[in-house]
């Protein structure tokens, strides 16, 4: 009997452990670092492969090969796409800053602060 009732409190007290795991588990990323994150990414392959980057008015014109030209500006809360000043594809949501300043010829840096205050800093670097 004694037995029973200390495997019973052993197994009571087991089930209890993952509990103290909780604090130090890794927390996921918020959707916002992720979409933020997404948007860097996109507008890296978006620099690359264009053939000129020009900053006006804090927004970001891409010239392609096939002579469109892609613009990134900020929209309200929003950073929005356009081609050929036409369409409005959101790239990132919740933004209340955008900042591009460009360095030189082949460098671009990127700084966008969401609503809540966050900072997210990318520099990009195109090759000639």
């Amino acid at each position: 009997m004694e037995a029973f009732i200390a495997l019973t409190v052993l197994l009571m007290l087991s089930s209890l452990i993952p509990l103290f795991f909780i604090p130090i588990q890794k927390q996921p990323p918020t959707p916002q670092l992720e979409e933020t994150s997404i948007f860097f990414s996109m507008l890296g392959k978006e620099i690359r492969e264009g053939q000129s980057v020009e900053v006006i008015n804090n927004s970001l014109y891409v010239t392609l090969s096939n002579g469109n030209v892609l613009s990134f500006s900020k929209y309200h809360s929003l950073i929005r796409k356009q081609v050929n000043g036409l369409g409005h594809e959101v790239w990132v949501q919740n933004i209340s800053e955008m900042v591009l300043e460009k360095h030189s010829d082949v460098l671009l840096a990127v700084k966008l602060i969401d609503t809540q205050g966050n900072e997210y800093h990318r520099f990009f670097r195109r090759i000639e």
